[in-house]
């Protein structure tokens, strides 16, 4: 885990409404996708290994900065805590009002697929208030 500083009150956090939210998949490496399909509905997957490298928190909280999404159990100047079930290896929320602001504000063109992947995936930890925060650094730049 990389030790690091940040000024978290720079973030933009992430609000997304009531929640339902499901288990499924299956272990793979760090990493989140995004589904957003008519057919197969609109949903945040992350993967078992980096569930798990956050704690395996039952709720998560997600904020923005330039082309990243911070996702950890507690993020400063976030106010919103996004529960999920945990199940076989990913963690799924369905929330479509959620994955349709994601989808706006790092620009996903979902008009020739139906999901994108997110592998450039740092954890890192930063120390506020006397207390280790540790968080997920995803790069939301769409793998062709």
């Amino acid at each position: 885990m990389k030790k690091n500083s940040i000024d978290f009150s720079t973030l933009t956090p992430v609000t997304s409404g009531d929640l339902k939210v499901v288990h499924t998949g299956k272990s793979g490496s760090l990493g989140i996708s995004i589904v957003n399909t008519a057919k197969n509905g609109k949903q945040v997957k992350l993967t078992k290994t980096l569930f798990e490298s956050l704690g395996s928190p039952k709720e998560l909280q997600f904020v923005t900065d330039g082309d990243y999404l911070f996702i950890g159990k507690t993020i400063p100047h976030s106010t919103v805590s996004i529960p999920f079930s945990s199940g076989k290896g990913e963690n799924i929320i369905y929330r479509a009002p959620f994955v349709q602001y994601l989808t706006k504000r790092f620009e996903l063109d979902f008009s020739k697929r139906t999901s994108f992947s997110f592998h450039d995936v740092e954890i890192e930890s930063h120390e506020f208030e006397g207390e280790e925060i540790v968080y997920a650094k995803v790069r939301m730049s769409p793998e062709v």
